[in-house]
């Protein structure tokens, strides 16, 4: 999956968010990538930055990127719900 507009995503996802209960968006709001995903992602990008990245790796690399957006999207949109909230 590549998240090609994530604008366009966020606001897809902002009336989920605004419908969550409060413990469950400070739940979203904090996710994060694990720790392997983090250090894999560090590998694969150093990889494509020496230009010694497989085309299996540049689709995992591309992966993650693209799940770490979704993240970043989803903790977004779970923030500014709480922020309402209060």
């Amino acid at each position: 999956m590549t998240v090609t507009h994530p604008s366009i995503l966020g606001r897809m996802l902002r009336p989920l968010a605004g419908s969550l209960r409060k413990e469950v968006l400070d739940a979203v709001a904090v996710l994060r990538p694990s720790e392997e995903d983090e250090q894999r992602y560090h590998e694969l990008a150093s990889k494509n930055a020496e230009g010694q990245i497989t085309p299996e790796d540049r689709a995992e690399l591309e992966g993650i990127v693209s799940g770490n957006t979704v993240l970043s999207l989803l903790r977004n949109e779970a923030r500014a719900a709480l922020r309402q909230k209060q």
